[in-house]
């Protein structure tokens, strides 16, 4: 009979390990693991339900010959020992499955020298259909596998079920955010457009300028929203993919062509590779935004955005040269009373934007941006 203690302390060590892991796959392998390891044998697999084929498929398991896992079948009718766990609900246990008139033995079982089985159903949610069904095999005939072995392997596929469930609830949560992100993608997307259209109405200077700078920014919180559901991680964003594709967007607004003042983007090693959050690279779009729109306004030549971020906290600094003579010395000037510098002082606050002057050098502004607040991913 196999120790009961240590099948509780493997139970335990799953339990955790079910807790730490995210990917479901892995977690179906280490049950199998488990499974095999619990009740002395060398053989498990976890059979999952595919009820458009009406079939159980191996996705886990360990002891099988290679092309296995994830291709061999079994049939879900009764007399299959896993189908009939399957539709009944009830753990079989069988010893002697070379006389067992019940069942039938899957040939994969009989290349592989199978004598005695037993299965468990792996449940869901309560009201959805079973994942499947988790068993255990052995080769060899002179212990019986016992009803203290069909507590440890339930026990062990109840855990596997609560982990197939909490991944089916980020599956669907994943889904419903990207469907969020996606429409107010295309919200801004049709704001963006009437503002266009509105342009073609106007003939004020001044007043078409604002609404050329207010789609501008509407691009910018669109584009974030876009990569929002097709980063690294949802509600992640690359900050170097986002920036290069900002800069793109950036040139096409504002005319950017052959012959004209080229646009250039040069980022540090770590800011490449940052991952940040929406609201942080929202932040970031925007003052980018109006300080390369505030460049081409006046400055003289080429405009050069350079960003260097810290590798821990995600503090970094952000310079955008221009060429031009840059405004008045003094800040308190610099700050005015545009609305691109009211939203810049907001949108940095806990930063700050200061114009500088180099001798012999070209105008810049240099912005600093705080770093992540606690708990927020750098």
């Amino acid at each position: 009979m196999h120790s009961r203690l240590r099948q509780q302390q493997l139970l335990s060590a799953f339990g955790r390990e079910a807790l730490r892991r995210s990917e479901l796959d892995d977690l179906l392998q280490e049950a199998a693991r488990i499974a095999a390891n619990g009740l002395g044998t060398n053989l498990s697999k976890v059979l999952q339900h595919i009820p458009d084929e009406g079939a159980l498929k191996i996705v886990a398991g360990v002891g099988w010959r290679p092309g296995v896992i994830g291709v061999v079948r079994f049939g879900t009718d009764l007399e299959s020992p896993a189908g009939f766990a399957l539709r009944t609900g009830a753990p079989v246990i069988s010893n002697h499955l070379g006389d067992e008139g019940r069942f039938r033995t899957p040939k994969l079982m009989v290349e592989h020298g199978v004598r005695r089985a037993v299965n468990v159903l792996i449940r869901g949610e309560a009201g959805a259909p079973p994942f499947g069904v988790l068993e255990v095999d052995s080769r060899d005939p002179r212990e019986d596998f016992s009803e203290s072995d069909v507590d440890f392997l339930q026990a062990l596929a109840n855990v596997v079920g609560l982990a197939i469930d909490r991944d089916r609830d980020r599956r669907d949560r994943e889904l419903l955010t990207r469907e969020a992100h996606h429409r107010v993608k295309n919200s801004l997307q049709i704001a963006q457009t009437l503002l266009r259209l509105q342009l073609r109405e106007v003939e004020d200077p001044e007043a078409r300028l604002q609404l050329e700078q207010a789609a501008r920014r509407i691009m910018t919180i669109g584009a974030v929203h876009e990569r929002l559901f097709s980063g690294p991680a949802i509600g992640q964003v690359a900050v170097g993919t986002y920036l290069h594709g900002l800069v793109e967007d950036l040139r096409n607004s504002l005319g950017v062509g052959e012959g004209s003042r080229p646009l250039e983007l040069e980022l540090s090693a770590t800011a490449e590779m940052a991952v940040w959050d929406g609201d942080r690279v929202t932040t970031l779009g925007l003052v980018v935004t109006e300080l390369v729109t505030n460049a081409f306004k006046y400055g003289r030549d080429r405009v050069l955005i350079r960003l260097e971020i810290a590798a821990l906290d995600g503090a970094g600094t952000l310079v955008v040269e221009d060429g031009g003579d840059g405004p008045p010395a003094g800040y308190d000037q610099v700050r005015g009373r545009g609305l691109g510098m009211r939203i810049m002082a907001t949108l940095l606050r806990g930063g700050e934007l200061v114009p500088q002057w180099p001798a012999g050098g070209r105008f810049r502004f240099v912005a600093t941006l705080p770093p992540a607040a606690s708990g927020a991913s750098a």
